[in-house]
């Protein structure tokens, strides 16, 4: 059963609450950046090609709950740092799979879990009652500030 709260002492912790979780993220894709050089998204992207194996890009789309569009930019990009490979199967040359080449695999060893991963891990053990409620409280969120049309990609990041 919840407690009782003032409404201004709710308020307040929930804003506070937020900025938490905002400077949180912010801070963790500072580190990840300044430390290896990629973005906390490529990160998490790396980490998921490396927990599941080669993955086709609308797998990887689906494991990281993003649309297949901004997980190709995010292939591109470690492509190109030469972390990842697209390999073409030979029985059907249309599926493309991203696998970490020797120079991604040390990357996902050294560096600490993304924390989107984190957030969704954590999602996925609570109660269906639970994750309604912070569903529905979220979405309420979304609707006071106005938010339901703004195109979103990762938090903080420009990928």
């Amino acid at each position: 059963m919840p407690r009782p709260v003032a409404r201004n002492v709710a308020i307040a912790e929930i804003m506070q609450s937020l900025r938490r979780i905002f400077k949180a993220i912010q801070d963790y894709f500072q580190e990840i950046s300044k430390k290896y050089g990629i973005t906390g998204p490529q990160l998490w992207a790396l980490k998921t090609v490396a927990a599941n194996g080669s993955l086709s890009l609308g797998e990887l789309s689906k494991k990281m709950y993003l649309h297949p569009s901004t997980i190709s930019g995010v292939v591109d990009r470690l492509e190109k740092k030469g972390f990842v490979v697209r390999d073409r199967g030979q029985e059907d040359r249309r599926v493309v799979k991203v696998q970490l080449t020797p120079q991604g695999k040390k990357i996902v060893a050294k560096a600490p879990n993304p924390i989107q991963g984190k957030m969704i891990y954590g999602l996925n053990r609570l109660k269906k009652r639970e994750l309604t409620s912070i569903y529905d409280a979220v979405k309420e969120l979304v609707e006071i500030v106005e938010a339901q049309n703004v195109k979103v990609t990762f938090f903080f990041d420009q990928e």
